[in-house]
């Protein structure tokens, strides 16, 4: 084969200046906004001037500078074309290894041209580097595949095929090269079949791989187009349903320079507005002012006009007489735009307003009225202000966020807070209530929610001093503001001194009635047993009644000493594991000759085989007590009172239950206060202080349990407590 050496290095030179020309030429064009065509122009300049460098510049510049910065340059150009199809695929390449066969390349060959001075070595490395970042690109394009389609597309598969060719073309040089190469003369051009076939292989390779890289380019610019215009008819089609649901229409108004009117484009509302369709305005819209009120008329073009002179927003209120509808109000809105044929355009919304012109019209008529009640609501402001400060309670509302509204000056006094505070929006509820406090706020927040009531309770608040303020508080929803509540503060400091004396004194007379007391009651007990001989009927039954009330005397007072104990937070409690099935079963036994002597049966009717609880026993046997013997004293002669135990939502659920006269509704909301005793006017003598169920609410609620009933009058009464179930592994 015989080829001129300086022609073909020439045409190699050129040809890829060129190609990397070109590719600049299209960057600048629809194709530019593909980032990668911009890089691959780059690349390519970058192996024109590696050619020029190791063919046109060999001679002149030292011979190893030559071979070196050419070959490398070259293959620098083929790992940018790697790293840009991994970037083009959506695969990117490491941003490292490409160029290390680059550099591995430049010292192999820094290696065989100084220290051994092969020939064929340093063709082999070029060959292999090369083939190895031609490879590895085919392999991006064949496995790189689409969104839309399950294969690579076809400028990716013709791209791939140019790649693997001239891959497997060097890989084979690299092996002819590194076993066969023997002749030195045969690496100059002319003289050797397969290094001409080389040149010209990289020369044709590098122009198709160009070519076919702008390929890809280009699909995937008609594909993104077509992408684009299809989602541009969806977003149309999706625009035109959305108009559709409009009440009135959207359009566009044109005015021509020549005069003439037209409605370019218009929804199908423009039916409702003007009766019209818009094929017949699209054209000319003489038909529209012709629908317009004569009174109007004038005023519409006016506003026209001026719009178009100043450019600023058309608005306007104009009536029409239609057709079908006959006379009706309109609201048009538009902006205006200057074309460059000299006519102006309008974007706008023309909706009907009929029924608010109507309406205010009526509203004219109601002004004085609403004038009135405002001047009313605010003279009744003034007085709500006014009571609300002269409350002897104090009143707050407040949001969601604890953001303190409004409060009245008897709780800023309270908390020693001035009004400025407030105003200024300094004062966060749960920053003046402590953490139980706002426990217990948020649970009777919920309440509220659900139930639109919940129960006072008492907490304490935190005064600006930072000393503790017991209150008690009770909380109000707001009608048609659920975000928003209103608390009623009761001060309690008060109140609890005197509770104090009280305790303190109930305490005292307690102890100091117990042992005499103590006393009396076995000196009688003693005489009634016939210890000092036998008394006279009337004597003995005085000593049984006297006897008799000792009993009572003695409950109260352990009844009240417990309740202060309660109260001062001086009972102890002995929580531990126990089957509350079988406590149950000793509580019935215990308490069964109190059910006899008033002839009611207690039955345990429903309990699982064990149920264990956290409790203190004998605080517990107190509860059973209270309640068994509530429920005894209120059941009918002959009746029986029921005992259940349940095991529901991993809480032990205990019910007594009666069927006797039931709870009074006016009874109900007190029936677990102190001494609190329903009307005994029963023909039974119904005995007892009024502390025990208030006793054991607070038992059980120490023992972290809830109490509560339910009552239907002449029908039954169910009290019931819960505690939480505990499992026992020895059970």
């Amino acid at each position: 084969m015989n080829l001129d050496p300086r022609t073909l290095i020439l045409i190699t030179i050129i040809g890829t200046f060129l190609m990397s020309g070109g590719l600049f030429a299209v960057t600048r064009g629809y194709l530019g906004a593909i980032p990668e065509l911009n890089r691959w122009a780059w690349a390519t300049l970058l192996q024109a001037l590696g050619w020029t460098i190791f063919g046109a510049l060999h001679g002149v510049l030292p011979e190893l500078v030559s071979i070196l910065v050419g070959n490398c340059s070259v293959m620098l150009s083929l790992a940018l074309y790697l790293r840009i199809i991994g970037s083009f695929t959506g695969r990117p390449v490491g941003s490292i290894w490409p160029y290390l066969i680059v550099l591995m390349q430049a010292l192999l060959l820094l290696y065989f041209s100084l220290y051994q001075a092969s020939l064929g070595a340093r063709i082999a490395v070029n060959s292999l580097g090369a083939a190895i970042l031609m490879l590895t690109s085919a392999y991006l394009l064949l496995t790189s595949g689409d969104r839309n389609y399950t294969a690579p597309a076809a400028s990716h598969r013709f791209t791939a095929g140019i790649f693997t060719f001239c891959g497997a073309f060097l890989a084979l040089r690299t092996m002819y090269y590194l076993f066969w190469f023997q002749d030195v003369q045969q690496q100059q051009l002319g003289l050797s079949l397969i290094n001409d076939v080389s040149y010209l292989c990289f020369y044709v390779t590098a122009v198709l791989i160009t070519f076919g890289f702008v390929l890809m380019c280009t699909e995937r610019y008609i594909r993104q187009q077509k992408q684009a215009e299809q989602a541009l008819q969806s977003n149309h089609a999706l625009i035109t349903k959305m108009a559709a649901q409009v009440p009135g229409t959207i359009y566009q108004f044109q005015m021509f320079a020549d005069g003439r009117a037209a409605f370019p484009f218009a929804t199908l509302g423009i039916q409702d507005i003007y009766e019209v369709s818009p094929e017949q305005v699209r054209e000319n819209a003489e038909i529209v002012f012709s629908r317009i009120h004569p009174d109007d008329k004038e005023a519409v073009r006016a506003a026209i006009d001026a719009s178009a002179s100043s450019m600023q927003a058309w608005v306007q209120e104009y009536r029409v007489i239609l057709p079908r509808q006959g006379l009706r109000w309109r609201l048009g809105q538009a902006q205006p735009e200057r074309l460059a044929d000299g006519s102006i355009l309008w974007h706008g919304f023309i909706s009907d307003i009929t029924e608010q012109a109507m309406a205010r019209a009526k509203q004219h008529e109601l002004e004085q009225q609403v004038r009135l009640a405002y001047d009313a609501l605010l003279l009744n402001e003034a007085r709500l202000r006014k009571l609300m400060n002269s409350s002897l309670i104090g009143i707050v509302q407040g949001d969601a966020s604890g953001q303190l509204q409004e409060a009245n000056q008897v709780l800023l006094e309270m908390l020693g807070y001035p009004r400025e505070a407030l105003t200024q929006g300094k004062l966060n509820w749960f920053d003046l209530i402590s953490i139980a406090g706002a426990l217990s706020f948020k649970k009777s927040r919920e309440e509220l929610a659900q139930h639109s009531t919940s129960a006072p309770f008492e907490t304490q608040m935190i005064a600006q001093d930072g000393s503790p303020i017991p209150v008690t508080l009770g909380l109000a929803q707001l009608e048609g503001a659920p975000h928003l509540w209103v608390a009623f503060v009761v001060d309690l400091r008060k109140q609890k001194q005197i509770d104090q004396i009280q305790s303190e004194f109930i305490s005292m007379v307690s102890h100091e009635l117990r042992t005499p007391l103590t006393s009396i009651r076995g000196s009688l007990g003693l005489l009634e047993a016939g210890i000092g001989g036998v008394l006279p009927p009337k004597a003995l039954q005085l000593v049984e009644i006297a006897h008799k009330n000792s009993l009572r005397l003695a409950s109260l007072v352990n009844d009240i000493l417990d309740m202060e104990k309660l109260a001062s937070e001086k009972l102890a409690m002995n929580l531990q594991s126990l089957d509350l099935v079988a406590l149950a079963k000793s509580a019935l036994e215990a308490n069964a000759s109190y059910a006899q002597a008033l002839q009611v049966e207690y039955v345990l009717t429903q309990h699982p085989e064990y149920a264990y609880v956290m409790a203190d026993s004998d605080r517990l046997m107190q509860v059973f007590a209270n309640l068994l013997s509530n429920a005894a004293k209120f059941s009918h002669a002959q009746g029986r009172v029921e005992l259940r135990i349940n095991v529901v939502d991993q809480q032990i659920r205990v019910e007594v239950e009666d069927h006797g006269r039931g709870i009074p509704e006016s009874f109900r909301q007190r029936i677990f206060g102190k001494f609190a005793q329903a009307d005994g006017t029963d023909t039974r003598q119904l005995e007892g202080t009024g502390l025990g169920l208030h006793i054991t609410k607070i038992l059980i609620e120490k023992m972290g349990g809830e109490i509560n009933f339910e009552s239907e009058e002449n029908l039954k009464t169910v009290f019931w407590f819960s505690l939480p179930s505990k499992q026992e592994t020895e059970a």
